[in-house]
């Protein structure tokens, strides 16, 4: 717990609280509770000359735990809120009359400084609220240690505090604690109250936590002070801001930054995590104090990202940072150069942003169903020619496919298996296709007319062929010429009784010299 405490006084430490005009001269303010809770502040002892300490005595005012002196008696917080105080009666008193008051240059700059220092309070103030709630802690703690576990939020640990005290029995103040604190955690609370292991508080202990109490209340009163001047003077001083996410939230926003010109540096993707509530073991555990999301801050609260529904609503967290980051720019640039200061770029982007959350939100769009385009019937001019054709010859159904194709009128189908869904045979299941065995004849291609092909085709036809070739042969040098078919066979024969006959005897086949 402590821990987490302390990482928070880190992330705020970029910003250091205003230190006192005279660091050497120490006022401090008695807190003391009266019997109805109310809480009373004497008056601050004056100073001595030359810088010179009072001497201690049994009635100079107490300091604060720690030897660290309260923020709420530095000088510079003191004339902020009494700066704060005049405008705002300034306020009361031209709504009283009606007159219409317009700020000259001089008291525009003046309310911007104030808006500024305020800015820079307010993160002082938090720091100082986290160390009065460490504090309370560490004061109460001998008392019920396991509380500031299971109460993390300082305001209610401080409102627990202040109703159980000294209570042993946690179950007799669970009326009271039901208005500040959930069922579950007053449920855990009493278990927890029946097994701690602390102790009861003195007097002089219990009176210093009931001091811390009433102190944390005053920061409280005054952080709420300094947020609604800021929330008053915002609209006037960042309109696209305001006109975008709301005053309240454009205060919170240049609060947590420390003013407006801070603002603009800080880029789309932090913006949305300003303000975000670290988780804790409690929080985990189903403890929270705060509802928290994650991975989102003060933005989750904007009125554009609570109107979408939740699984949209991180998505427009993301939309909004993005402009808000461009809106904030435009109104720093518009302060530091003098230009006039509207709210037409919130309201731009603002509109923007409902528009696509309104797109978001849309059903999707039903499938259309297009028609088929009208089919082209026309025939296709294709070149014919011997390669086609034999393509054609090649894929060509056969005598086979074509029988199983057909369908038989009057035949009996099964009511099971293939027949059933109509995959059959065809004609070859009948007596007529099944004793087809006869192979069909090739048909032989045509032969194209022409005059290569003729030449060629007269060519092949002047060889021998045993008989069935022509006697009459044309040839390109004699023309035409008759020959005796069997002049070829007469030579034969008479080479083999010459050599191979019985009477032929023993003859040399060398040239006669």
């Amino acid at each position: 717990m402590a821990d987490a405490l302390l990482d928070d006084l880190d992330d705020l430490s970029d910003v250091e609280p205003e230190e006192e005009t005279n660091n050497n001269v120490a006022e401090e303010i008695e807190i003391a509770a009266s019997n109805d809770g109310s809480i009373s502040a004497q008056q601050q002892a004056p100073a001595v000359n030359g810088g010179n300490e009072t001497a201690a005595d049994a009635t100079s005012p107490k300091k604060h735990t720690n030897n660290r002196h309260r923020l709420l008696d530095n000088d510079a917080l003191k004339s902020h809120l009494q700066s704060i105080r005049t405008i705002h009666q300034k306020d009361d008193t031209t709504k009283m009359t009606s007159i219409q008051h317009k700020n000259n240059k001089e008291e525009d700059e003046h309310e911007h400084q104030l808006i500024l220092a305020s800015n820079k309070h307010l993160v002082s103030l938090r720091a100082e609220i986290t160390n009065t709630h460490l504090d309370i802690c560490k004061s109460y703690h001998p008392k019920f240690p396991e509380l500031e576990e299971l109460v993390t939020d300082p305001f209610q640990y401080r409102a627990a505090v202040m109703i159980i005290q000294n209570e042993v029995d946690v179950t007799n103040v669970n009326e009271q604690l039901n208005e500040i604190l959930s069922s579950n955690q007053i449920i855990t609370i009493s278990v927890a109250g029946s097994t701690t292991s602390g102790r009861m508080l003195t007097k002089e202990e219990l009176s210093h936590v009931n001091e811390l109490c009433l102190y944390l209340d005053e920061l409280q009163n005054v952080q709420k002070e300094l947020t609604l001047f800021v929330e008053s003077r915002m609209e006037e001083w960042s309109p696209s801001v305001c006109a975008l996410v709301g005053p309240t939230l454009a205060a919170q926003l240049l609060a947590s930054t420390g003013g407006l010109a801070e603002l603009a540096r800080v880029p789309s993707c932090n913006l949305q995590l300003l303000g975000k509530n670290r988780s804790t073991a409690s929080s985990r555990g189903g403890m929270a104090t705060q509802s928290r999301t994650q991975h989102a801050g003060f933005l989750m609260e904007c009125d554009l990202v609570q109107s979408c529904p939740n699984y949209l609503k991180m998505r427009a967290v993301k939309a909004v940072a993005g402009k808000l980051a461009l809106a904030v720019r435009c109104d720093h640039i518009n302060v530091e150069s003098g230009r006039q200061r509207t709210a037409d770029v919130g309201r731009k982007f603002k509109e923007e942003l409902r528009t696509k959350f309104g797109k978001w939100e849309e059903p999707d769009k039903a499938q259309v169903v297009k028609a088929l385009p009208k089919p082209d019937l026309t025939t296709k001019k294709r070149r014919g020619g011997k390669r086609i054709r034999r393509l054609k010859e090649r894929f060509e159904e056969t005598e086979l496919m074509k029988q199983a194709n057909k369908r038989a009128f009057s035949v009996e189908a099964g009511e099971y298996g293939d027949d059933a869904m109509g995959i059959t045979l065809g004609m070859l299941d009948t007596k007529e296709g099944g004793a087809m065995r006869n192979t069909t004849e090739k048909r032989k291609m045509r032969q194209a007319n022409t005059k290569a092909s003729r030449k060629r085709a007269a060519q092949m036809s002047s060889g021998v062929t045993d008989g069935l070739a022509s006697s009459v042969v044309f040839t390109p040098t004699q023309g035409m010429e008759l020959v005796n078919p069997d002049a070829n066979k007469e030579r034969v024969r008479k080479a083999n009784e010459k050599w191979f006959s019985d009477n032929a005897g023993f003859q040399s086949a060398l040239p006669k010299k």
